[in-house]
């Protein structure tokens, strides 16, 4: 443990130990948490376990740990469950979650309320490798959320330095709102057309683009494509947004190279967590990237 220790030779207190990174591991399977423990404490992690969501809960309460990997299927109180009643604690809204499971039939409508709830899904067998690297991502992405959080708390940083964001709606009232709710937090930038939206995205380089699927002109599939077309935009993640339920919407938004797609009405807190998950999902991967180039 971290904390002021005494030589014997000497009563000067030393300088605490850097605190190693907090994950904590929830799944109801004695084996998969004993070997992911194992294998997270041989990199250099301090690991907590929880064999339930309930106790995982008071777990996290207690320790605040910085990052969580929780199994998805479990007896009671499931993994999606568990998400949701951490998202309602004001100090876990930002902790990035690592959601993992057996079950390969998923549907969207699921995906879509995980990666809502800022969480990342991942399917067993995990091994040693993927834990590494799924444990790497996910302190990059809470080192970035610190770092964007730094950014949103201090009253004397100014918009220029805020991550910006682009909204493209021809709806004026929905475009008005989103931007009121956001413009604390973020920079904003807004177009009522989809060309219009292309053409500011070239210009501004924002960091994120919420867009809007039905448009007239180019609608939010096509203005998309040309946006991923363009070396200067290719890598601006998109969320989009639409009014129609349609289950393959969801597939289809992935393929044209959206990273998510939330249905209206969709309420600005929800809006939000995907907002900050998506940014903190792709400020993690550049760190990634620029590390193994390295």
């Amino acid at each position: 443990m971290s904390g002021l220790f005494k030589s014997p030779a000497t009563s000067e207190a030393r300088e605490p130990l850097p605190r190693r990174p907090a994950i904590l591991v929830i799944d109801d399977d004695p084996a998969i948490t004993e070997t992911f423990v194992r294998m997270l404490t041989i990199e250099g992690h301090e690991v907590y376990a929880a064999p339930d969501a309930k106790s995982g809960l008071e777990t996290a309460d207690a320790l605040v740990p910085d990052a969580i990997l929780v199994d998805l299927r479990m007896p009671s109180v499931d993994g999606l469950e568990f998400l949701r009643r951490l998202r309602l604690r004001s100090r876990h809204r930002e902790t990035p979650v690592a959601v993992i499971t057996g079950d390969y039939l998923i549907d969207d409508t699921l995906t879509d309320e995980l990666s809502a709830l800022g969480a990342t899904l991942y399917f067993k067998p995990v091994w040693c490798g993927d834990l590494v690297r799924i444990a790497q991502e996910l302190l990059a992405a809470a080192h970035h959320a610190k770092v964007l959080n730094a950014g949103t708390i201090s009253p004397t940083i100014d918009q220029a330095s805020r991550p910006t964001l682009l909204l493209v709606d021809d709806c004026i009232a929905q475009r008005d709102l989103y931007e009121f709710a956001l413009q604390v937090q973020f920079r904003i930038l807004t177009a009522s057309r989809g060309d219009e939206g292309v053409v500011i995205a070239s210009r501004e380089h924002p960091d994120l683009i919420v867009l809007d699927v039905m448009m007239p002109g180019l609608n939010g599939w096509e203005t998309c494509t040309r946006l991923k077309s363009d070396k200067a935009t290719a890598e601006i993640p998109i969320i989009f947004l639409t009014s129609k339920d349609d289950s393959n919407l969801s597939e289809h938004a992935r393929t044209v190279g959206g990273s998510l797609l939330l249905r209206k009405p969709c309420a600005t807190e929800r809006l939000l967590a995907s907002i900050r998950s998506t940014l903190a999902v792709n400020g993690h991967k550049h760190i990634l990237a620029q590390r193994f180039h390295h």
